[in-house]
């Protein structure tokens, strides 16, 4: 390396520019970005449980689980077999031969909880993230009202099915389904998977201006 002058400024050459290539802060950097992630996804989730928790016995859960759950689903019972005759009552599908209840867990949330902390914990702009929740929501929605309308007519057609479908293929496919369009939001805003730092190194030149090294 050369030795500074006194009295004038020094800057190395160019292959002693300081480089971003440390590798402790390569390392730590992307792994404090992700658990950072990973804490604002659980804190968020967590806070939304909770706060589901204090009103879904309420108005709210009722009317969640009734008027927008329940009622849109035998409005496409009508269409698709009018024949069955359902109705709703509260937050039951009432027909004759075989109706369904949906109970407290029934209605979706937590899956659209997973995917409404999971996009408010990336870095996006808010106009993404409100918009992309606002999807999100409406196809979580879209869903769990097809998942109700299977389990109800699976209900009436074979209890075995109803149980596994139920119990195991539904919840997983509506999780399943919530990552997937998670995943579609990374894709669609490649910008959201950068961390809070750049991804470009910062050095000076000889003349004291900053330039930028690419990454590829």
């Amino acid at each position: 390396m050369a030795k500074p002058i006194p009295g004038v400024d020094y800057w190395p050459n160019q292959s002693e520019w300081p480089s971003q290539n440390n590798t402790s802060q390569e390392n730590l950097s992307p792994a404090r970005a992700m658990l950072k992630q990973v804490l604002i996804f659980i804190l968020l989730f967590i806070l939304m449980q909770a706060g589901w928790q204090m009103v879904r016995d309420d108005a709210i859960g009722h009317f969640i689980r009734g008027t927008i759950t329940i009622k849109p689903a035998v409005m496409m019972i009508h269409v698709l077999t009018p024949s069955v005759a359902a109705s709703a009552l509260g937050n039951q599908i009432v027909a004759p031969g075989g109706g369904l209840v949906i109970k407290i867990g029934c209605e979706g949330v937590e899956a659209l909880f997973i995917l409404i902390a999971a996009l408010l914990s990336v870095a996006m702009t808010w106009r993404a993230k409100l918009l992309n929740i606002l999807l999100g929501t409406g196809l979580i929605y879209l869903v769990n009202e097809v998942r109700i309308l299977i389990l109800f007519y699976a209900f009436r057609a074979d209890k075995a099915l109803f149980q596994l479908l139920h119990g195991t293929i539904a919840p997983l496919t509506l999780i399943a389904i919530a990552g997937l369009f998670y995943h579609y939001c990374l894709l669609k805003h490649p910008s959201i998977q950068l961390n809070d730092q750049d991804q470009t190194d910062t050095v000076l030149s000889p003349q004291g201006n900053p330039t930028h090294d690419t990454q590829p």
